[in-house]
Formats: C-alpha cells, sequence, structure tokens
C-alpha cells in the first residue's frame, strides 16, 4: 500500500480507539442500499471516479470503502449483490498487509520529531497522492484507487489540491473520500463526487450483532450500545473497553450523588497509564455524551442515554458548558504533552463541582 506508511507500532489516524482498523474488518452492519448503489454504478460499466462517503464517526464509512476497494482490486465476492469478499481472498490479504501497489491511503501523517500525528492533512500529503496517480501503475489492468480519511482533517490548501484531481481526474482511477461534516466541504468538491449519505444503524440492528460477539452481561451489551450513537465500530470498541470504560463511567456517575471524590482520584490513575490510550478515548465520548443527555433532559424532558440521569437539577446551559470544556480538556490533553492523570482529574473535578 502506497502512501504515508508507518511502522505497525505507530499510531494510525484512521483506526478509531479499540477498533480493527477498517483494511482488517470485513462485515458491514447496514448500510445495504449505499453498497447497492456502487454494485450498480460498477455493472453500469460507467463508475464515477469520485465517491464521497458521510456520516457520523464509526457509522461503518469506512469499512464500505474498502470493500469496495477490494472489489475494485480484484476480490472476488461470495455473492453477487453484495461486496462480501472474505479475509482468505489473496487482494483482501494484500491490501490488509498494506502491500497492495495500487492503493493510497491519504490520512493525517506520524510526525517522528513530535512522536504524535499530525494535527491535520497537509497539502504536501495530497501532493504525494497527485505523484501517485501521474506514476505508472503497479498492476496496470487494475485501476489506481486513493482513500482519503477524512476529508474533515484537511486544511483548505490541501482541499484545493485534491478539487484539481477531481477537475481533472487520472484515467482508470477511483478516489474515495470519508467525511463526517461534508457540509464543512468546499461545494465544488461535494459537486464532483457521487454521495453515499450513510445513517446511524438502528440499536435494534446493533444489539444482537453485539451480543453474538461479546459473552457480557446485558447492561454492559446496553450501554455499549447507547453510547455508540449508532456507530457499530464503537459499540464493539466499548464492549472490548467495559472493564476501563463502561464500568468506570458507571462508578463515576454514580459517585455525584455521594460527591466521592476518591473515584476521580482512582479513575484518573487508571486511565493515565500508557496502554489505556483507546479505553481512556473511548471514556472521554462517554463523559460528553452523559452531558449532552443531560442538556437535552433539561430542556425535554425526555432522557437520551445508556446512564441514568444524575441527581443535580441544573439547567441547560450548565450541562453545555460542562461539555464543552470537558471536550476542551480532551482536546489539550491531545494536543499538548500534558500529564494524563492530571487532565483528566480537573475534568472529573469540573464535573463534580458543577
Amino acid at each position: 500500500m502506497r502512501g504515508q506508511a508507518e511502522a505497525e507500532s505507530y499510531p494510525e489516524a484512521d483506526r478509531a480507539p479499540g477498533c480493527l482498523h477498517p483494511r482488517e474488518t470485513y462485515d458491514l452492519l447496514g448500510h445495504k442500499e449505499a453498497e447497492a448503489q456502487f454494485i450498480r454504478a460498477k455493472n453500469s460499466g460507467r463508475l464515477h471516479h469520485a465517491w464521497l462517503i458521510t456520516g457520523p464517526k464509526g457509522v461503518g464509512k469506512a469499512t464500505l470503502a474498502y470493500r469496495m476497494i477490494r472489489e475494485q482490486l480484484g476480490g472476488q465476492s461470495l455473492l453477487e449483490t453484495s461486496l462480501n469478499i472474505p479475509a482468505s481472498d489473496p487482494a483482501a490479504q494484500r491490501i490488509e498487509a498494506q502491500g497492495h501497489g495500487n492503493l493510497f491511503v491519504l490520512r493525517r501523517p506520524y510526525n517522528q520529531k513530535t512522536k504524535k500525528l499530525r494535527s491535520e492533512i497537509p497539502v504536501d500529503a495530497v501532493r504525494a497522492m497527485n505523484s501517485f496517480f501521474e506514476s505508472t501503475a503497479a498492476e496496470d489492468t487494475l485501476p489506481r484507487i486513493a482513500i482519503v480519511d477524512t476529508m474533515d482533517e484537511m486544511n483548505r490548501s490541501a482541499e484545493n489540491a485534491i478539487l484539481k484531481t477531481l477537475e481533472e481526474p487520472p484515467e482508470n482511477a477511483l478516489i474515495i473520500l470519508l467525511a463526517h461534516s461534508p457540509g464543512r466541504l468546499l461545494p465544488t468538491i461535494r459537486s464532483r463526487c457521487l454521495t453515499l449519505a450513510l445513517r446511524p444503524v438502528d440499536n435494534q440492528q446493533i444489539k444482537p450483532w453485539l451480543s453474538s460477539r461479546f459473552n457480557q452481561p446485558t447492561e454492559i451489551i446496553d450501554a455499549a450500545v447507547g453510547l455508540s450513537r449508532g456507530g457499530p465500530g464503537k459499540a464493539i470498541a466499548l464492549a472490548q473497553n467495559a472493564d476501563f470504560v463502561l464500568k468506570p463511567l458507571t462508578r463515576f456517575l454514580a459517585s455525584l450523588e455521594r460527591n466521592d471524590h476518591s473515584t476521580d482520584h482512582i479513575l484518573s490513575n487508571m486511565l493515565a497509564a500508557r496502554d489505556k490510550a483507546d479505553a481512556r478515548a473511548l471514556f472521554w465520548d462517554g463523559l460528553q455524551d452523559v452531558l449532552q443527555a443531560q442538556a437535552s433532559f433539561a430542556v425535554t424532558g425526555e432522557w437520551h442515554s445508556a446512564f441514568k440521569p444524575l441527581p443535580a437539577d441544573k439547567p441547560a446551559q450548565t450541562w453545555m458548558s460542562l461539555w464543552k470544556k470537558v471536550s476542551d480538556w480532551q482536546r489539550i490533553e491531545s494536543g499538548i504533552n500534558m500529564d494524563k492523570k492530571t487532565v483528566m482529574l480537573t475534568a472529573l473535578s469540573e464535573i463534580r463541582a458543577a
């Protein structure tokens, strides 16, 4: 796989916390119509050169994209009506091993000097993709494919650079763009792509699918499904990290009524460990989910969360302010080399003191 190759030990910007990478994921829950739309276009012999796959984080955008990529790079589906190519397929194995010369992956690069992922996709990365399309294909009987994961992380100069490629597409090429918030993209980029808009998967679909994969109590499955917000991949990550995310989050929320500060220290210590980066990211997300639910509850009286409403009776503005603070603390932690325990403890204390 050409592009911004990183050693396996480096973090990958396009891998969700606690999840398999989409190139390693073979089952797609929901989105049958979106997949069928691509198959119809392929069978028509007039496959568009650029596809924009949109939807919330964790909904399955990259999973669908890699199913499209496997088919285009020679994988054989088990069914004519789907892109269900097995992991044993030679093309799938090469893609999973990041060894297919006709595939370019454009994502936030890893900075060797700072030992961190870049905060955005720079224009130089797009230029490297353009050079890939200009070079001789590794296998000239197959299309050259680029996947951009995600357009949301691209600066404006990079967007303009990729627009030029979309305006003058290379011969026998396929460009797949992923976006959480397509409305922020340049209108000219959206107009040059065929869009596959993915919606959150219904909880009634996710729950039995998740239950069949994890031997967890019903309350854990329910919490994972509820916090997933319609994202099967995130539901799996939460179930896998139940002992470090769902159970600790439950304990913290219960401790608010008792004003038990010791819980804050225990959780901060646990989640500060270097090997708990994925769990920590999921815990941050869970906190924000609960605070958003509380803000909505304060206005509508309707509760939409995997956890019980908090006992504190506060106006919606207070909960939204807390949500923003927690979001800011998470961003500070990931952007600056700050002590993980201190940042988490500060955030938990902010919630407790409000």
